[in-house]
């Protein structure tokens, strides 16, 4: 198990497999484990239970991993959608109400940071690596709640995907039309600036209720290069996620967990891509 500890400002700063992980954002300020195995116990109690099996799950880590996987494994992902349309429908009921009872172009922010001190990741690696197909390889092994994510190239710099996501238990099936780097400021006027961040890319969470209001939230991803204390080299992850300011903030809680384990599993799987020459880094 990693070592974990807390400073006054709820960073907590974690030693895993060696290289040290610092994190911030969620309000119940814990070692990323807790959050993960909290997404698992959902996912897999979720899945158990739509399969017509014992909803019972592990309190290990590990454990739930495995069984996390195997589950998601029993179905490819027009059957997962298949397998959780009851709960999908319940989500999209809930942005519904989230959409229709927000002040009209007024966002709250689930926020997360992450500084991961890896030796062959930099900013630019990272950033790189996240828009290639390596990212959705893994999607489903980064979060007990990612159950199938699908990207194309639209254009110069924009992707879209479609994927099948849950924060807590919000099971919402939906489409990033327009994930754009760098972030298109025209159409997302309330993103933060991050000027100390040179790489950012945003775009739109779309409902697939065939509603008449679909976009739910706005997702902002920044990332930049740091040096700690120590002169060691690390990576910033700055994730955001605007939603409509009639979101609970015990759903944006759930949200900040869940991007803490995102961006923990992600840089360390990029890290592995880069050092095994999988992934290579492109020239600036």
């Amino acid at each position: 198990m990693p070592a974990a500890s807390a400073s006054a400002q709820q960073v907590i700063t974690e030693t895993v497999e060696g290289y040290v992980f610092e994190h911030s954002g969620p309000l119940d300020a814990a070692p990323k484990t807790t959050y993960e195995i909290r997404g698992l116990k959902t996912a897999n109690k979720l899945l158990k239970t739509r399969m017509g099996l014992d909803p019972s799950t592990s309190d290990d880590l590990a454990e739930l991993k495995n069984e996390n996987k195997r589950l998601k494994a029993e179905y490819d992902a027009d059957g997962l959608q298949k397998l959780l349309a009851p709960d999908i429908a319940a989500a999209d009921t809930f942005w519904q109400d989230v959409i229709k009872t927000s002040t009209p172009d007024s966002w709250v922010s689930a926020d997360a940071i992450g500084t991961a001190y890896l030796p062959n990741l930099t900013a630019l690696a990272f950033a790189a690596w996240s828009q290639s197909p390596l990212a959705d390889e893994v999607n489903n092994d980064v979060n007990g709640e990612h159950y199938f994510k699908r990207t194309v190239t639209t254009g110069p710099g924009v992707l879209a995907s479609d994927i099948l996501e849950g924060w807590g238990g919000v099971t919402t099936r939906f489409t990033i039309p327009d994930y754009a780097t760098p972030p298109n400021r025209v159409q997302f006027p309330f993103l933060r600036l991050l000027p100390e961040f040179p790489f950012q890319a945003a775009g739109s969470k779309v409902l697939e209720d065939n509603s008449e209001d679909p976009l739910f939230g706005v997702l902002h991803i920044s990332v930049r290069d740091v040096v700690g204390a120590a002169g060691e080299h690390g990576i910033e992850i700055y994730s955001t996620v605007w939603y409509g300011d009639a979101a609970k903030d015990s759903f944006l809680e759930a949200e900040r967990q869940h991007m803490v384990v995102e961006i923990f599993n992600l840089a360390f799987q990029a890290q592995r891509d880069v050092e095994s020459g999988k992934f290579t880094v492109p020239s600036v």
